[in-house]
């Protein structure tokens, strides 16, 4: 059975006097196991969260990627399809679409990936560069191919 934890420090707080929100304060567990944490301040017990969203980066319970790769994911198709306009503008030299592609997917965090993340990423990454050399998948040109059209390194080649 787990004990019970008593926030002790809130009596230093209340001696400075400096108050601690309880209905702001929230804790989460980051652990293989998955279990509820019993922490409270003055007898009222805290909301525990399975998620925290801190600077841009999404922190689950279990330390995955997952979740923060996923919206990474839908993040940069959004701003592609917002782009595609100048992506696909023919006036607009290659190299200025390459430098716009890289802020987009260029990661900012790291960690290890699972297979199907490297696909969601690369595939993101993929659907960005056909718009920039206005080809599509039913054109069938590989991937390496792509690339040198548009002279850029595979985004997975940042992260390892």
């Amino acid at each position: 059975m787990r004990k019970k934890i008593n926030f002790k420090s809130n009596t230093q707080c209340k001696k400075l006097d400096m108050k601690i929100s309880i209905s702001k304060t929230e804790t989460m567990k980051v652990s293989r196991t998955l279990g509820n944490l019993k922490i409270s301040i003055d007898g009222t017990p805290l909301k525990q969260d399975s998620e925290f969203k801190y600077l841009g980066s999404i922190f689950t319970e279990d330390g995955r990627l997952n979740r923060e790769i996923k919206t990474k994911v839908q993040k940069a198709n959004s701003v592609s399809y917002q782009l595609a306009p100048l992506l696909k503008h023919p006036n607009i030299p290659i190299e200025t679409k390459a430098k716009l592609i890289n802020s987009i997917f260029i990661p900012t965090r790291h960690g290890h990936l699972t297979k199907s993340l490297e696909r969601k990423i690369t595939t993101c990454e993929m659907r960005c560069l056909r718009r920039a050399v206005n080809k599509t998948r039913r054109d069938m040109i590989r991937y390496t191919t792509i690339r040198e059209m548009v002279g850029t390194t595979p985004v997975l080649h940042y992260i390892q």
